[in-house]
């Protein structure tokens, strides 16, 4: 969870919070690309970043599919929370197509993960951070960071950034509180007026609108039992799933 001190640089010059004309407030710590640029890299390769699976015979829909592992985490201290399940998803995608299904998963995973936030006993070590104003647009300029190799540097001025002095005044005249007083469970901003962006493009970028996220079912889906039970991996038994994620073990070639 972002505090108002975030809003100003650290030693190394780097600032985790601040508020953009564009795209609202943006923690830059959620949209750093690393979470998105391992879901691409399975994609990419069409392989699972788990070895344990990379050797299964998986079909969705009766068409050769692969297997990957993704989702979201947070921890404080010992304790760690994920939301990582298994994906089945078709081969021989086109580049659209992984991206749009990248997207389609990294929503889910996103949406999934500020829900088990929000709920007990996470919401003990998350505090009230669930569905920050901050949150979903932060990962998703996470997401096209990774996805589309733009620099961070070049996100914030995308996204129009505006300086420390203005960030902390639109913190202390809108969210005095935090930013967790105000929800938001779109991926499209709340924006708060602002000194710096008097005059400023406040629409929200096109290149962060470019991707329809995919619908489960044909391309992907995300299998019912959230993980292929153990046993079933390890015999390397054939793998059949449909639109539903429902799974039929041992299916005919």
């Amino acid at each position: 969870m972002t505090t108002r001190s975030d809003i100003k640089p650290n030693d190394r010059g780097w600032r985790r919070l601040g508020y953009t004309c564009r795209c609202g407030w943006v923690d830059w710590g959620h949209a750093l690309p690393g979470s998105a640029l391992a879901l691409k890299k399975q994609l990419d390769a069409e392989r699972s970043a788990e070895p344990s699976l990379r050797h299964l015979d998986v079909r969705l829909n009766g068409k050769p599919a692969f297997v990957l592992s993704y989702g979201q985490e947070m921890g404080r201290g010992p304790i760690r929370v994920s939301t990582h399940r298994h994906w089945i998803v078709a081969k021989g995608l086109s580049d659209q197509q992984s991206e749009e299904v990248g997207l389609g998963i990294f929503m889910s995973a996103s949406h999934t993960f500020e829900t088990m936030q929000g709920s007990f006993p996470f919401s003990i070590v998350s505090g009230s951070s669930s569905f920050s104003v901050e949150d979903l647009v932060s990962n998703l300029i996470g997401f096209y960071s990774a996805f589309r190799g733009v620099s961070q540097d070049s996100m914030r001025r995308i996204c129009g950034e505006v300086s420390v002095e203005a960030s902390d005044q639109v913190w202390g005249e809108h969210t005095p509180q935090g930013l967790q007083t105000h929800r938001n469970r779109d991926y499209k901003p709340i924006l708060f007026p602002c000194s710096g962006c008097e005059n400023a493009d406040t629409s929200f970028p096109q290149e962060l609108t470019a991707l329809k996220a995919a619908t489960p079912g044909f391309l992907y889906v995300a299998p019912q039992t959230r993980f292929i039970p153990g046993m079933l991996a390890n015999a390397a038994v054939p793998l059949d799933f449909d639109s539903l994620g429902r799974m039929t073990p041992g299916f005919k070639r």
